[in-house]
């Protein structure tokens, strides 16, 4: 069956050649943090921890701590997004010359095309955070593996509130607070990673103390808290969440990362068919190395 088409159009004038698309906002989490690509179904990585314990000097040899090997896995979901298109839709549109000679035409294809992969990019911002794999055409987010805190070692801000300008500075220190001393002082620095409206609310708090940047150039200003932590700005976040780690601790994993910028199209009319296909498939997943090394702070859990 093919997509359902609401195709509004007068048919009065002459087509300026172009289609615009609605407003879709990009996967920018994935430049923030550790993409892993290659993985055939799962990677496994080995988690290793060494309990160092010092004991008095003696002759004999005396070994001491504890060393505490486990493992991680990050398992990939195949997904698609597919649509077939009716030529006939469109036999009294513009293109209807395309039409009569068998080809939705090179504007209207080009335009399927750029929106379905906006689209994809756009659900695939929202699924690497809130995804649930227990859903046809998710896989678990980040956010879904942290809350489930399935080692019990994440460290968690107590009592999350909804983040407003007059109380974002405060609750950014409680997620600092909450991380480990061994994390910020590491030679790979964390990274607070936040949702938009936190983001707005920090700009708008700047404004408040007379910070005048932020109004004149906005989100164009140097992103970090005090300039000691990077912050990365992640329109999939849900509202008032905010996560600091480590890049190299959250990973997103898929098999080629090029196939999230491919769409097949097949035109159906060998087949007798006045319909055209378009489909992309991809392959998904998400993981954090160690939790104990995660702070979290959001009103979703």
């Amino acid at each position: 069956m093919a997509t359902t088409v609401d195709n509004t159009t007068n048919y009065s004038g002459k087509f300026a050649g172009e289609y615009i698309k609605a407003a879709f906002y990009a996967n920018d989490s994935l430049q923030a943090i550790t993409v892993k690509e290659n993985i055939e179904y799962r990677a496994v990585v080995k988690k290793i921890v060494d309990n160092v314990t010092f004991a008095d000097a003696t002759c004999a040899f005396s070994p001491t701590g504890e060393i505490t090997i486990n493992e991680r896995y990050l398992t990939l979901k195949k997904l698609q997004f597919q649509q077939e298109v009716c030529k006939n839709e469109f036999l009294n549109d513009y293109i209807a010359k395309d039409i009569q000679n068998g080809s939705l035409g090179s504007a209207l294809t080009d335009a399927i095309m750029s929106t379905m992969l906006a689209g994809i990019s756009q659900n695939n911002e929202n699924l690497l955070w809130t995804g649930s794999a227990a859903n046809a055409g998710e896989y678990d987010g980040l956010l879904q593996l942290i809350g489930a805190d399935a080692d019990g070692d994440i460290n968690f801000v107590a009592t999350p509130v909804a983040i407003t300008s007059t109380n974002v500075v405060s609750k950014v220190q409680a997620l600092i607070a909450a991380t480990p001393l061994a994390v910020k002082k590491a030679s790979e620095k964390p990274v607070i990673f936040m949702s938009y409206d936190v983001w707005e609310n920090y700009m708008y708090a700047q404004l408040g103390t007379g910070y005048a940047t932020y109004l004149t150039t906005g989100p164009e200003v140097q992103k970090t808290f005090m300039g000691l932590f990077k912050i990365a700005v992640c329109p999939g976040m849900p509202a008032s969440t905010m996560i600091m780690a480590q890049p190299s601790n959250l990973w997103f994993g898929t098999n080629l990362v090029s196939d999230w910028n491919n769409v097949q199209v097949v035109d159906m009319g060998q087949w007798a068919e006045d319909n055209v296909r378009f489909s992309a498939k991809f392959f998904a997943g998400t993981q954090y190395g160690v939790g104990a090394d995660i702070a979290a702070y959001s009103t979703w859990f």
